[in-house]
């Protein structure tokens, strides 16, 4: 077999059908371009296991809690005023003239930064 080309770049390929290999592949996607350093986290450790701590998983779910946060939650939601599906709530009205705003305090409070930021989002809603 000849030398190749480039001794730090791997390409591997994993096995669709195989539970373990699909949870790997979750795990390396969700961590973008940190592969290479989740990979050596991984083989280090696994070369060296006995010389090194145990790796720190998350802790346990406290399903009870959570179940207790959601329905908390729940609760509050339900005790709001519901609107009708077919009624829609009316937008404040303000009554402006231009004299209540300077367009100059305005761009010098937002700065040139703020502006283009507020351009760009316009922009965004006028796109077809």
């Amino acid at each position: 077999m000849c030398e190749k080309k480039d001794p730090y770049k791997f390409t591997i390929r994993f096995n669709p059908s195989d539970p373990t290999h699909q949870q790997t592949v979750v795990l390396l996607n969700q961590q973008g371009r940190r592969k290479a350093q989740l990979l050596v986290n991984a083989v280090m450790h696994y070369i060296h296991c006995s010389q090194t701590p145990d790796i720190p998983q998350m802790p346990p779910m406290d399903t009870a809690l959570i179940e207790t946060i959601v329905r908390k939650v729940l609760k509050e939601q339900s005790e709001e005023p519901q609107i009708k599906k077919t009624e829609r709530p009316h937008p404040p009205t303000v009554q402006a003239s231009e004299d209540d705003f300077s367009f100059d305090k305005t761009a010098d409070a937002l700065g040139a930064d703020g502006l283009a930021a507020i351009a760009n989002t316009i922009a965004m809603f006028r796109r077809d």
